[in-house]
């Protein structure tokens, strides 16, 4: 018989020792794994001539059955260790239910920190080699399939001796650079055709290489890609305006037909809405029309520029450039309407600098209302100008420049903002010429729309070329994926890829100086489950395509993030909820040696912490083992016609960028919340679906509430596992279950059966709880939001979680152990 089995313990990443919840306690995880484990998982090792990961009904099957990613990201060195310890990071893995590896930032560096050669940095080393060889064997032995990335931070222009491409990595100018598009071609020529000398097989034929992804995070939507395309130099502004060119005449015939059809919807400027265009009264003063805003530990002081117009001195930064800004508020604008922006500026230094111009509300919830451009400004003044369309009716909109990207002057003189301002073309562009700009001040609809249809060409041309280079060219038989998709016109650049990914970072680290700077930044104190309106998981949720395995090949709560606990449950209930396909933790290590760390080393390993590693296996119960069911039945929405498909998702593009969330909840009324009873997928067009992909039972139950003094809780619960997540206010039932926390002020409790069984009728169930989690000695600042470089030294500590949980388990005697 059934029996309700009461447990009040203090639990921790596992079930641990009882402590105060304000106390921390060490709780430092071996990198070996105990072979009397009551956890580990088994695994059926990939056999050279073993049945292949497939895409079928558009879900990823390994002989015949559900195939799903439950994965981590290995970084730099950390993919080349040595044989013995190899074998013990992937038995430690399998353990922990693992059962896929991204190889990530493998191209960057020689070796040992990266794949090439040192001696020669066109050719692979074949130490490398040999290491990785051994790895790709015993994961494999693991039953832990690759993904290999083929371009991730290798920048080919240096070893080619091209000028810089612009974008780190070359991103952006590899899509269309041919010497750079060979080079890519070289180096997955070199990997894919390597032959393992312990598997004896090619990569590209192994049934343990699963996944092969093109280049990472790398599109010609990206983020910032305006305004990165703006400022491409030559050789690749020139390569990209002649393809431009012949696009044009391939498309108009010449020039009178491109001035017919970008010539609808031109109208000169109108009068300028700004008070005081040039400064003549000082900023800040009471009843100046431009006032300065500070917020944070943000300090700056505004006066007269010596060329006319407003000097400001920004002296103190937090990383946020809108915690300083110069506005002009009280101006109407109406929806529909375009509107031009027009200054000069500089900055008023020695070296270059990076400021934010923008249109938006004046007023509660500040939102944007259609123009938000960043602007690289030098010591020489230069004209700004950026159009717009108002998105919304506003009778107390304001124009901002956000100052806060750095220490140091700005000069801003002649601001205006003016109704209308489009033209077809500027004097002396011509296609014959090849002088029609990519981007002109003041565009009409229907050159943007162009512009956006032929980079959108161009980005599908390049990731449609080097999948087929690297299935038939090279015949590979793993499934390819392009990079991460941007909004409806990266997604359509990724519809003819195998599946479709995504990448998601809950308040990742910012860098107020130079990036990466590892002494200077901050992580938001910010825990998700007390942001709902903001999660990431919705937003990932939009991105996912109709009828192709989806997948996040990168997700993290970044430490030292006090609420980082909730990472890995959130991210597993919910995915799983969702039906996606993969998901690949970031990262579990980043270092080629220091496996035995027992301490949090960064931002993002896992190896070490707790409070990700800990819930691992709890995951890969309520993700991989399907241990929570997804919903049904599946919602699609299309976002364009068949017959005019580009031009839709062009306008999409135009409107929403890459927030395919913000267009489903405008369009669809579908937010973050409704997708916790309602599984999504986008098509491009309408009459694409799921093309087969069966259905599921609805089974998982999420709620995710606020309370009134903003304290989150999220819950799930499946047939195999819950999850509890948030502030402490009494007992919380999750499904049959009921969950108590009476410490710390913030917790995360995850419950999984490990026999394939469901709760109710399981013998053994894994309990997992955790707190804050830290190193011994982490020099916190007074806000928490940094330790500069005092990561503290081990052994990590965690908080631990009093709580009782009430589950209804089959009868007979039970033990609770600690492990």
């Amino acid at each position: 018989m059934a029996r309700s089995l009461r447990l009040a313990l203090a639990v921790v990443a596992g079930l641990g020792a009882v402590g105060a919840a304000e106390e921390l306690v060490p709780f430092a995880i071996p990198a070996d794994v105990d072979e009397g484990s009551l956890i580990a998982f088994a695994s059926e090792a990939i056999a050279p001539d073993g049945p292949r990961v497939v895409v079928d009904g558009g879900q990823f099957r390994r002989g015949g059955r559900r195939f799903r990613v439950w994965g981590v990201n290995l970084c730099f060195g950390a993919n080349f260790p040595t044989h013995r310890d190899a074998r013990r990071v992937a038995r430690r893995m399998a353990a922990a239910g693992i059962n896929s590896v991204r190889f990530h930032h493998m191209d960057s560096r020689a070796f040992p920190d990266g794949i090439w050669d040192p001696a020669d940095a066109k050719k692979l080393s074949a130490e490398a080699l040999d290491r990785l060889d051994f790895l790709l064997d015993q994961l494999a032995r693991s039953g832990i399939a690759a993904n290999l990335n083929l371009h991730v931070s290798r920048t080919h222009s240096r070893v080619l001796h091209l000028p810089p491409g612009g974008a780190s990595f070359d991103k952006l100018v590899t899509l269309f650079t041919p010497a750079l598009i060979e080079a890519q071609k070289d180096y997955a020529r070199q990997l894919l055709t390597h032959v393992n000398r312990y598997r004896k097989l090619r990569y590209g034929d192994d049934p343990a290489v699963a996944f092969v992804e093109i280049t990472n995070e790398n599109s010609l939507f990206m983020w910032g890609w305006q305004g990165r395309l703006r400022g491409l130099g030559d050789p690749y502004r020139k390569v990209l305006l002649d393809r431009y060119a012949a696009w044009m005449k391939s498309r108009y015939g010449g020039m009178d037909g491109l001035k017919a059809a970008w010539g609808a919807g031109a109208e000169p400027l109108g009068r300028n809405l700004l008070a005081d265009p040039n400064f003549a009264r000082a900023v800040g003063e009471r009843g100046a029309a431009w006032q300065i805003e500070l917020h944070g530990t943000c300090r700056a002081s505004a006066g007269k520029a010596a060329g006319g117009g407003v000097r400001v001195e920004v002296s103190a930064v937090d990383g946020t450039d809108w915690h300083v800004q110069l506005t002009q508020a009280h101006l109407a604008v109406k929806k529909g309407r375009y509107y031009t922006l027009a200054f000069e500026a500089r900055a008023a230094a020695d070296k270059a600098r990076t400021i934010g111009c923008g249109v938006g509300q004046a007023h509660q919830p500040w939102r944007g209302l259609g123009l938000g451009r960043r602007v690289e400004l030098t010591p020489k003044w230069q004209p700004v100008r950026a159009g717009f369309t108002a998105t919304a009716d506003d009778a107390d909109a304001r124009v901002t420049f956000a100052l806060g990207a750095g220490r140091g002057a700005v000069e801003i003189r002649n601001v205006s903002l003016c109704p209308g301002g489009r033209e077809a073309l500027a004097a002396g562009e011509s296609i014959e010429a090849g002088s029609v700009g990519l981007f002109a001040p003041g565009e009409t609809p229907a050159r943007q729309l162009d512009r956006m249809r032929f980079l959108a060409e161009v980005e599908k041309a390049y990731f449609d070329g080097m999948y087929a280079f690297i299935k038939k060219d090279l015949g590979c038989k793993a499934l390819v994926t392009g990079t991460i998709a941007f909004g409806p016109c990266g997604l359509w650049g990724q519809s003819g890829m195998d599946f479709i990914d995504t990448h998601a970072y809950w308040q990742h680290p910012r860098f107020p100086g130079r990036p990466w700077d590892p002494g200077n930044w901050t992580v938001a104190q910010k825990a998700m489950t007390d942001h709902p309106d903001a999660a990431t998981l919705g937003a990932l949720a939009a991105r996912r395509l109709a009828g192709k395995p989806f997948t996040v090949s990168e997700y993290n709560h970044p430490a030292p993030n006090d609420a980082q606990a909730e990472c890995v449950p959130l991210l597993a209930s919910f995915a799983a909820a969702q039906d996606w396909d993969g998901l690949w933790l970031f990262a579990y290590s980043h270092r080629r040696d220091d496996w035995d760390a027992n301490r949090i080393r960064g931002f993002f390993d896992i190896d070490h912490n707790p409070a990700k590693w800990g819930f691992v296996p709890a995951g890969a119960v309520l993700f991989a083992h399907d241990g929570l069911g997804s919903i049904a039945p599946a919602t699609t929405v299309s976002l364009g016609r068949p017959a005019d498909m580009l031009t839709d998702l062009a306008q999409l593009h135009l409107r929403y960028d890459s927030g395919l969330n913000r267009l489903l909840a405008d369009r669809e009324k579908i937010t973050g919340q409704a997708m916790l009873s309602l599984r999504v997928a986008v098509a491009l067009a309408a009459g694409q679906d799921e093309r087969g992909r069966p259905e599921t039972t609805s089974t998982p139950k999420l709620t995710w509430t606020v309370d009134e003094k903003g304290r989150g809780r999220y819950t799930a619960w499946g047939p195999r596992g819950l999850v509890v997540a948030g502030h402490p206010d009494g007992p919380v039932a999750v499904g049959p279950a009921q969950v108590r926390i009476a410490q710390p002020g913030f917790a995360v409790v995850a419950a999984a059966a490990l026999d394939g069984r469901d709760v109710g009728a399981s013998r053994k169930v894994l309990l997992t709880a955790c707190g804050r989690c830290e190193n011994t000695g982490m020099g916190f600042s007074a806000d928490r939001r940094t330790v500069g470089r005092n990561w503290g030294a081990a052994p990590v500590r965690i908080e631990p979680v009093t709580a009782a949980v009430r589950l209804k388990l089959p009868g007979g005697a039970w033990r609770c152990r600690a492990l």
